[in-house]
């Protein structure tokens, strides 16, 4: 089947799929088929995180280039596992409800036939760094490199601020109906008194939530950019050396200032 599928890829010039001349009705359909049928069968049959595109140094060009989709693309090493594997599953899981969105995978073998070694050194990948995660799309063409953390929770809010419409995670859903609805509406006094007393009563156990107050009576007083700086300054200094309480502490606020970072989504 995938060496099928590969011939029938060769038998389009690449201006057809890539969208650069006009398409017969027949040919159109034909090329659709291929490319999403090929791209979703080897999905099937090869992938070995559910909910994920399993890309080769054969067809990631080609999945690159459908217009109007992003792509997060992990590069890592044949057979991945343990904790990093477990956290992208669980992004694969949250990014299947994203519209025009695919979590791929390109996995790199070390000894053998060394596939997909090619696309290792074409971004000037180091294998000891695996893995690692690139954004692709229409503002990103040449792969926008995530340098965080890799934690579900922490890529998903990267992507967020990437314009990814990303599910959050680890955030009080509650709250976050609330802070959307006080962006949506204008920063209404009301909407903070109601997260206020939700942080003093049934979240009270919950740190994060008066990250939310605090959050928003900042936007009140310095405008909606305030979210979008201060995840950059909170960014930055998890960049740093922190100490592991710390890490978990700015961690938990880079979650919450994700579901005011969004408001696109809105």
């Amino acid at each position: 089947l995938k060496v099928w599928l590969r011939g029938q890829y060769r038998q389009f010039p690449t201006e057809f799929v890539y969208g650069r001349r006009p398409l017969s009705h027949m040919a159109s359909r034909r090329a659709i088929y291929v490319c999403w049928v090929g791209l979703f069968l080897l999905d099937s049959a090869w992938a070995t995180a559910p909910g994920a595109l399993k890309l080769d140094n054969y067809t990631f060009d080609k999945a690159m280039a459908i217009p109007d989709h992003s792509f997060l693309v992990k590069f890592d090493k044949s057979y991945a596992y343990g904790e990093k594997e477990d956290e992208f599953k669980l992004l694969c899981k949250l990014a299947h409800s994203v519209p025009h969105f695919f979590v791929a995978e390109v996995p790199v073998q070390e000894y053998g036939d060394k596939e997909n070694d090619d696309l290792r050194e074409r971004f000037a990948l180091q294998k000891e760094d695996f893995p690692v995660y690139f954004l692709f799309n229409a503002a990103n063409q040449q792969g926008l490199k995530y340098s965080g953390q890799v934690q579900a929770a922490e890529i998903g809010a990267w992507l967020r601020r990437n314009k990814i419409r990303m599910p959050s995670i680890g955030t009080i859903e509650e709250m976050d109906t609330i802070a959307r609805k006080f962006l949506k509406e204008g920063l209404p006094e009301a909407d903070i008194e109601a997260v206020k007393k939700l942080a003093e009563d049934q979240y009270s156990s919950d740190r994060k939530a008066p990250m939310y107050v605090k959050i928003m009576q900042k936007i009140k007083e310095k405008g909606e950019s305030y979210a979008a700086s201060e995840t950059q300054r909170v960014v930055k200094i998890l960049e740093g050396k922190v100490t592991p309480e710390k890490r978990t502490e700015l961690s938990d606020k880079l979650k919450v200032l994700g579901v005011f970072t969004s408001k696109d989504e809105l």
